[in-house]
């Protein structure tokens, strides 16, 4: 019996230092990819296959997708949360209630770069949001006209 709880004990220890040990190996992101989308979203079914196509042909693990997702009462309150979490409050405020974009913010500065909307296929995705990366990393302002108007005032 002292035996099985040493083992365990071992087990567990080893699995909290492997888990330490794997945060510590994830990148820092350099930009976050803030999906606005709902179940009964149209352009969001056209904007998201194109996006997962993008990313995944970005390969780019300093890239962090995050999900807003205003579908019901239930997802729209675990988004709250993923946007208090994620430190994207202001883009959350600025765009809640619009769906079918995805955002992209330097996480960083946390600094609007620009967005994707359904307008854009795969290819021409990645080509955006590999530029604007490139401005995460600069930390270069961004004048870029392709997000929707804010539904309401920023906080």
């Amino acid at each position: 019996m002292k035996k099985l709880i040493s083992a365990a004990l071992s087990a567990a220890v080893l699995s909290m230092f492997a888990g330490a040990a794997h945060a510590q190996m994830q990148p820092q992101p350099t930009m976050q990819i803030v999906k606005f989308r709902a179940d009964w979203c149209g352009p969001c079914d056209i904007m998201e296959p194109s996006l997962d196509r993008a990313l995944q042909s970005l390969g780019d693990p300093s890239l962090q997708l995050i999900t807003i997702d205003t579908t019901n009462a239930a997802t729209s309150e675990a988004a709250a949360y993923t946007a208090f979490n994620a430190d994207i409050v202001k883009q959350y405020n600025q765009w809640l209630g619009l769906t079918g974009f995805a955002v992209m913010i330097d996480a960083d500065t946390k600094n609007t770069l620009g967005c994707v909307n359904m307008t854009y296929g795969p290819d021409m995705m990645a080509t955006h949001i590999a530029n604007l990366k490139g401005l995460a990393l600069s930390d270069t302002p961004n004048f870029d006209i392709t997000c929707p108007a804010p539904q309401r005032a920023a906080r």
